[in-house]
């Protein structure tokens, strides 16, 4: 644990400038009284008022990132993300030595044992929280998620129940009648997507920025767009509604397209840390 910590105040020290709208930065007492932060957070990216926050030790090249993805999937959505902070919702990055419990909000969960074994929850209005994970967000070594981004799956269920029900209030009457259709149509069987109509909608959304899992014990064939235009119209129509013209699908941090590059600059993978679960 010391390692990592001495690792990411490294990486703070050195980290480049970002783009606008990534800067990392400590939180301002106005922005801990209004969101009621805890003092466990300390550093923040402010992205049309919405919060990405993390303790101390993240590294702020997670924060960067969550930040990135979260403004590239609502690129053409920006009344979506305001209103995640009219909403008092926040993004909690996790570090690599931190568990579920370790968020304020989600503090209270039990029982533990299940609960960190999660490495990102989605908000509720009760625990306001969006949780990620540094791991996943960098793409560390023993990185328990390595084939599928999970921020891009719980922002997605903070977007539907904390910013387009207040927007659009037919939105959620009309996914739950579109999940039963699908369902009975034989489609997503046995998948995690069938369990609940929040999660059939996450689940879409991962597979509309292609970054899902595929052919597991919860997942079928399909974790693209184009695979999901295919499989469930329907439900692409959904993504196409929410997140309109945007042609921005995931790639890895550790890509060779993206190695070194924009809010990326600077960050030395070879001294990642590795993840390993708590015991």
């Amino acid at each position: 644990m010391q390692r990592a910590i001495a690792f990411c105040a490294g990486l703070f020290l050195a980290a480049p400038n970002p783009s606008p709208g990534q800067e990392v930065e400590k939180i301002s007492p106005d922005l801990r009284r209004e969101f009621k932060l805890a003092g466990f957070y300390q550093q923040v990216v402010l992205l049309e008022g919405f919060p990405i926050v993390a303790s101390g030790k993240v590294s702020p090249y997670a924060l960067r990132e969550a930040a990135w993805i979260v403004q590239s999937m609502l690129e053409k959505r920006p009344d979506l993300l305001r209103q995640l902070g009219k909403s008092k919702a926040r993004l909690a990055v996790m570090g690599v030595s931190e568990v579920t419990l370790d968020v304020p909000e989600h503090s209270d969960l039990r029982p533990p044992e299940r609960w960190n074994k999660s490495r990102g929850l989605g908000a509720t209005w009760h625990r306001p929280a969006v949780s990620c994970a540094e791991e996943n967000m960098l793409c560390c070594p023993g990185d328990p998620y390595p084939t599928e981004n999970i921020l891009v799956h719980e922002i997605a269920h903070a977007v539907h129940l904390m910013a387009i029900n207040l927007l659009d209030k037919t939105f959620d009457r009309r996914l739950k009648a579109a999940y039963r259709g699908s369902l009975a149509e034989g489609r997503w069987k046995g998948t995690y997507a069938a369990g609940h109509y929040h999660e059939y909608w996450a689940e879409a959304v991962q597979c509309w920025f292609n970054t899902n899992r595929e052919n597991d014990k919860i997942h079928n064939h399909v974790n693209t767009r184009e695979e999901l235009k295919k499989y469930d119209p329907e439900a692409a129509r959904f993504c196409e509604e929410v997140f309109g013209d945007n042609d921005w699908v995931y790639v890895r941090p550790d890509d060779a397209s993206r190695v070194g590059k924009g809010h990326l600059r600077g960050l030395d993978r070879s001294k990642l840390p590795k993840f390993e679960w708590r015991k």
